[in-house]
């Protein structure tokens, strides 16, 4: 009788080893298959960041409600490294005039940042290197750049024949000056103005391709719609009252001024042109790449 007992006791406890081992097994191979099933979610969602910055850094050419979207999906962190140039959105009666200055820089320049700084107003100066060599001309414009102004492309040699030969010599130009720029403050430029505007009588041959050729680079082109008449040969008074007229004919005025050595007498000019426009209660913004442009030629 005992060894019958025992017998039974041994059928009985082998089944319920076997069953707890199963039940073992068993939790071992879900616990696996769930993690797993994290670790697919893990690379899932690297991938979907991946794919988030790779939409951020291509959308130059995007619409503002796009780039809106994508931006709103950032940390706070990575908005704050990210910082762009303050937009400059006037209401529709807000007189605003955004002083512009073509062809330089130029020895004389620091001068003109003077004046700009007694009256804390920024400028975007659409730059060439037509009167520096190249490692003062670097300082140079770091130094606009240092002061809060803008440091856009013109061209670099303001060679009209040269530059408006074919879209490929042009935009080997904008290159060129382009660089000189980064090398300077670090950053490329997204703003041009076109040597003679837009609309030149010397890029009508390939104006429709240049212009699409400057859109797909994401690049923003800027003319003006007020002129102080520097280079048509007016000085002093004649000088001053052209401006303060042609920028009260616009609520919102894209001034165009030159800063090179011919027209040094614009920096005596400046002053007056800066308190007129004050009394006529106009503010002064900087052109950025948020403006919205003036563009003769679309």
């Amino acid at each position: 009788m005992k060894r019958r007992s025992r017998r039974k006791r041994h059928n009985f406890v082998v089944p319920i080893i076997v069953l707890i081992f199963c039940c073992i097994f068993t939790a071992m191979v879900a616990y696996g298959w769930n993690a797993r099933k994290k670790n697919v979610k893990v690379a899932d969602a690297s991938k979907d960041t991946t794919e988030t910055t790779v939409e951020v850094n291509n959308s130059e050419t995007s619409s503002e409600g796009e780039i809106s979207a994508v931006s709103e999906s950032e940390t706070s962190q990575s908005a704050e490294e990210t910082t762009a140039a303050p937009e400059s959105n006037p209401g529709p009666d807000e007189k605003v005039v955004y002083f512009t200055f073509d062809d330089g820089p130029w020895t004389g320049t620091p001068r003109l940042l003077d004046i700009l700084d007694q009256y804390n107003i920024k400028a975007c100066f659409f730059v060439t290197a037509q009167y520096m060599d190249t490692e003062p001309l670097i300082n140079m414009l770091k130094q606009i750049k240092d002061r809060g102004h803008n440091v856009a492309v013109h061209s670099l040699t303001h060679n009209y024949k040269k530059i408006y030969a074919s879209v490929d010599a042009f935009m080997a130009d904008y290159d060129a000056m382009d660089d000189l720029i980064f090398k300077a403050t670090g950053e490329h430029s997204k703003m041009l103005r076109f040597p003679g505007g837009s609309n030149a009588s010397y890029n009508k041959a390939i104006r429709p391709q240049l212009l699409q050729a400057i859109r797909d680079r994401g690049i923003v082109y800027f003319d003006w719609n007020s002129f102080d008449g520097d280079v048509e040969g007016k000085k002093g008074q004649e000088l001053i009252d052209q401006t303060i007229k042609q920028v009260n004919e616009n609520t919102h005025s894209i001034l165009l001024m030159h800063d090179m050595p011919s027209t040094a007498f614009v920096h005596d000019a400046l002053p007056t042109i800066i308190e007129r426009l004050k009394a006529d209660g106009y503010k002064f913004e900087l052109l950025n790449e948020n403006t919205p442009p003036r563009q003769f030629a679309k």
